[in-house]
């Protein structure tokens, strides 16, 4: 085995984990440095970049039944379909074994992520918080781009927490990929200032779910950005 694929070995189960959150913000850095030079990796990354959206359609009583002694609860129809035709991709490409073995433990990582970062999705505030969540705004573009985005605020006591679902259209769709570009979410203040609460690494073919929390309320917020992390210029912008 050569010393460059031995390399590639190392990150070779790392794309789950990165698609839903889990590595720690080093191994993230990291992994973002290779993926700048791993096409392989890049399609790896893309191909699942719709695991956010299956995990999102999970019940609260689907994922509390993970603690439970009882047997776990049979997946929807809708579900099980999707995961089924993902592995059979994966299978076709030799790598059905490892996807296994790393989508669970990422499900499971992504679950236990999800229950220390936000636990209101299920419902376990240690006490009452006060919230106004609003839906999911289509963002324009300022810039020209493929990229198409739609932003959430949800206010509490202590500040605002600001969802973005992020897609990269025909940028993503290209027969020969596209290079990784690092983006970011800024927040708009009605004073004019300005602060990025948030970055990522868009990845061809992939669907982002980016979020990021500002101390200000939801009536002190003018605007709210997706810019290139790069040099700072603004592609889409949600007036709120």
């Amino acid at each position: 085995m050569t010393l460059q694929n031995r390399h590639h070995d190392t990150y070779l189960t790392w794309d789950a984990a990165y698609v839903l959150g889990a590595l720690s913000g080093e191994d993230r850095r990291e992994y973002e440095a290779h993926l700048t030079e791993c096409a392989r990796c890049r399609r790896a990354v893309g191909e699942l970049g719709g695991m956010p959206g299956l995990l999102s359609m999970l019940d609260l009583s689907e994922v509390s039944a993970l603690d439970d002694e009882e047997p776990d609860p049979p997946l929807r129809p809708e579900v099980l379909t999707s995961v089924i035709d993902r592995v059979g991709v994966r299978r076709r490409r030799a790598r059905w074994a490892t996807m296994a073995a790393v989508g669970v433990a990422a499900v499971l990582a992504a679950v236990a992520l999800l229950v220390a970062v936000r636990p209101e999705v299920f419902g376990l505030h240690t006490a009452p918080t006060e919230q106004t969540t609003a839906q999911m705004l289509g963002m324009s573009k300022v810039s020209e781009t493929p990229i198409n985005a739609s932003v959430a605020l949800t206010s509490y006591g202590w500040g605002t927490r600001i969802d973005m679902e992020c897609s990269y259209g025909d940028w993503g769709q290209s027969s020969h990929g596209a290079e990784p570009q690092d983006l970011g979410m800024v927040v708009i203040g009605q004073d004019g200032s300005r602060h990025q609460i948030a970055t990522w690494l868009g990845v061809s073919g992939a669907t982002a779910l980016p979020s990021g929390t500002t101390p200000m309320g939801r009536d002190e917020i003018a605007a709210v950005q997706l810019v290139s992390a790069s040099d700072g210029s603004v592609l889409l912008e949600k007036q709120v």
